[in-house]
């Protein structure tokens, strides 16, 4: 950051708030503006500065955030310190709700604007989280969580996510069975050997990558028993024959472009409880919670 110049603070700590948050940067940038804060290489090409390791926040599930707790903690002092600094004229949050939700409460207390885009599933479980969201600007992708957002006096609008313009096909894709086992490395780790066991009795299957970390680490893992590849910025899955995906936005870029989809999961037994005790959906997949039935089937496993 250079001396004195204004900024606005950015967070992202996963590859799908990564894809939303590159068309931001770039506006803030135009605007004259420096980007600081957290996001993966589609924010940093688009011009962030970034001060934290995306890779670090890249986590999933209640066992995977304890074991990097203390690196957690590390990011969020500096996020709260760039915050506080009197030339960070606004905060942007993009999904991500475990770090972003305490750093926008800090910012409403020291007064700083803040905008939420994709903001927590409050419509699944937690929905007091909305309690916070009064007088923030909040962008929603769809119809159904503008009106549980505005209850709360949100100042609600309408975002474009990135997997609803995707346009060009990837030819590897055509014809494949595409198997998406997470983008986050812990989650990989933890869904591989399913997501193998299945593979093993398919025929043209593919694993995919949705950046270099997890591409490598396939590729060492499978030791060229099933192609990778690695999923390039702004590519369909449109003419996949099949895939099987963990619930998230792989789910829905998959669904969007007509591939059959089965979504499943291996989580750790933490996280299954908590999801027992709070999840207020019959579903998980956004195809599903949208539509109210199954479109997607969904199977979830617990890890031993």
């Amino acid at each position: 950051m250079k001396n004195g110049s204004e900024f606005i603070l950015i967070i992202s700590g996963e590859d799908s708030g990564d894809a939303i948050g590159e068309e931001i940067v770039k506006t803030i940038v135009d605007q004259g503006f420096e980007a600081i804060g957290a996001g993966g290489a589609k924010m940093q090409s688009a011009g962030l500065k970034a001060v934290a390791n995306f890779e670090t926040l890249a986590v999933n599930g209640f066992f995977d955030v304890l074991k990097k707790l203390p690196d957690l903690f590390f990011i969020k002092r500096t996020l709260q310190k760039n915050l506080k600094d009197k030339n960070c004229k606004a905060l942007i949050c993009i999904d991500y709700p475990g770090m972003n939700l305490p750093l926008m409460k800090f910012a409403k207390k020291i007064n700083k604007p803040v905008f939420y885009i994709a903001p927590p599933q409050i419509w699944a479980w937690k929905k007091s989280r909305g309690k916070h969201f009064k007088d923030v600007s909040v962008g929603v992708f769809f119809d159904f969580e503008k009106e549980i957002y505005e209850s709360f006096g949100a100042k609600v609008f309408f975002a474009r996510h990135p997997c609803l313009s995707d346009t060009k096909i990837c030819e590897a894709f055509k014809g494949k069975v595409l198997f998406l086992p997470g983008s986050r490395l812990g989650q990989l780790k933890r869904n591989l050997s399913r997501y193998l066991s299945i593979a093993k009795d398919v025929e043209n299957a593919v694993f995919v990558a949705s950046r270099k970390e997890l591409f490598d680490f396939l590729n060492k893992k499978l030791a060229g028993k099933f192609p990778v590849i690695l999923k390039a910025p702004g590519t369909s899955f449109a003419g996949a024959k099949a895939a099987f995906c963990t619930p998230g936005t792989a789910v829905l870029e998959t669904f969007i472009a007509n591939v059959p989809t089965t979504a499943v999961a291996v989580i750790d037994p933490l996280t299954y409880i908590m999801g027992k005790l709070f999840l207020k959906t019959k579903y998980l997949t956004l195809p599903n919670i949208i539509l109210k039935k199954e479109v997607v089937k969904e199977y979830i496993f617990i890890s031993i």
